[in-house]
């Protein structure tokens, strides 16, 4: 059972739009930096930050004892409750920080800190680890330059206190402190500023991708959803204006059948049963259960010429064959016509089609346990370095850029991560491999792209 299928035009082919062009906040939009962090979430943060430094610098005064510079401690905290005072007056609560705005806000942060810690024994006080809370909020929340610019800022102050600090509080004359242990000190504080900060960005990072891309996901779904809903709609309309036009068609037929009428009135009524009769037809087909997209029962073949239609607009031959797969086969299996299943096939075959030189296969075969699809092309195939990630989001598996091709679409990156997810919601699996030379899809030997989809039958069958 195969069949060449020509290709047609679709309204939508992937997933396009202003919402996916900024995935990430460190992106800016007419010119503008775009916002990344509330002022009030900032505030809070420095507030925490003031109320430790204060309590700190008190407890080793008052409650230890300790020697050390108070009025110049409590001038450079100062500083910081300044710092906030100021925003609350220049800006409302809710008012969202830009990303310069941000990092600046970081840096006076870093800075502030340095100043506490040269008064109070440099890097050598234990509370020099705090060096490392603004580059780890920049990496959570900025791009990674903007992060490696705060970073190198830190380590700036970083070692400038190993060398020239005021002495370490203490009750007496400061403890003697090795060079070599202070230069540990240091290079264990540098490596944990370019550490963390990096672990974070990259986590914070996938989570961002992933996140927007579930969200473009479910806008897939959403509008398939939407279209399937609209012929619903249609079918029930067709159903409820049934019996008004019904009758609309009788009192036509008894107009008709009076001899009383004016000459000129016989042809209107004729002319308006039969167009009457052709609406009753056509609501009789919408609302049909056979013709029904929502209930009605498809079988696989079919559903995969219909995903060979949701893949738009090529010049590329595309081969759909389905047949049972081993002796106890049983017959083709009948599917419910599921418009995120279609979607999601034909994004796949849209992407075989771009990158075959002449021929997409689209190969199904079925048993009484499971039904497996495989779209193949005769192009390039997978680009080693991308098919162990393919399936990620934002990842390009055949091009050599990330992002949107020059049509504004995006590659296989977000199409194959968006029906993989879809495919996974039906109850399939999928995987992709490059075909071997010998290899054959239904007959011929493509020699390029293949990408597997796995059911169980019982997942599919109506």
């Amino acid at each position: 059972m195969t069949q060449s299928v020509p290709p047609k035009d679709r309204p939508l082919s992937g997933f396009s739009g202003p919402a996916m062009s900024r995935p990430y906040g460190e992106l800016e939009a007419d010119g503008e930096p775009i916002a990344v962090v509330r002022l009030r979430v900032q505030l809070f943060l420095r507030w925490l930050a003031i109320i430790g430094q204060l309590a700190a610098v008190l407890i080793i005064y008052f409650g230890f004892g300790f020697s050390l510079p108070l009025t110049e401690c409590l001038i450079v905290i100062g500083l910081a409750v300044a710092l906030n005072l100021i925003l609350i007056v220049q800006f409302p609560a809710n008012h969202f920080l830009n990303r310069r705005e941000t990092a600046s806000y970081l840096a006076y942060d870093i800075a502030q800190l340095g100043l506490l810690l040269f008064l109070t024994g440099g890097v050598m006080n234990p509370f020099a680890l705090l060096l490392l809370a603004p580059v780890t909020i920049s990496a959570s929340l900025l791009n990674a330059r903007t992060t490696a610019l705060l970073i190198v800022f830190a380590g700036l102050i970083a070692s400038v206190l190993a060398l020239y600090h005021l002495p370490l509080p203490w009750r007496g004359p400061p403890p003697v402190i090795p060079d070599l242990f202070r230069f540990g000190v240091w290079a264990a504080l540098l490596l944990a500023l370019a550490f963390i900060p990096a672990y974070v960005w990259r986590v914070s990072r996938e989570g961002r991708r992933m996140s927007a891309a579930l969200t473009a996901t479910r806008s897939v779904l959403a509008r398939e959803q939407r279209l399937s809903a609209l012929d619903g709609l249609a079918a029930a309309a067709a159903h409820q204006l049934g019996t008004p036009l019904g009758t609309i068609v009788l009192v036509l037929s008894e107009l008709a059948a009076r001899d009383d009428l004016p000459e000129g009135l016989n042809d209107d009524v004729a002319l308006m049963r039969e167009q009457a009769l052709r609406c009753r037809d056509i609501l009789s087909s919408l609302s049909s259960e056979d013709n029904d997209p929502v209930i009605s029962r498809i079988s696989l073949r079919g559903l995969l010429e219909e995903a060979v239609l949701e893949a738009g607009e090529h010049d590329k031959k595309i081969i759909v064959s389905s047949q049972a797969n081993g002796l106890l086969a049983t017959s083709e299996p009948l599917v419910t016509r599921q418009p995120e299943l279609i979607y999601g096939l034909g994004n796949l075959i849209e992407n075989a089609a771009e990158f075959a030189k002449s021929t997409v296969w689209v190969h199904a075969t079925y048993s009484a346990q499971q039904v497996i699809v495989e779209i193949a092309d005769d192009g390039e195939g997978f680009a080693a370095d991308i098919l162990t990630h393919l399936g990620e989001p934002y990842t390009s598996s055949r091009r050599s850029k990330f992002g949107r091709d020059e049509t504004g679409d995006f590659g296989l990156g977000l199409g194959f991560f968006i029906a993989r997810t879809l495919i996974q919601r039906s109850g399939g699996k999928i995987s992709a491999r490059n075909l071997k030379v010998t290899e054959m899809i239904n007959g011929q030997m493509p020699g390029g792209a293949c990408v597997r989809l796995v059911w169980p039958r019982d997942s599919l069958l109506v």
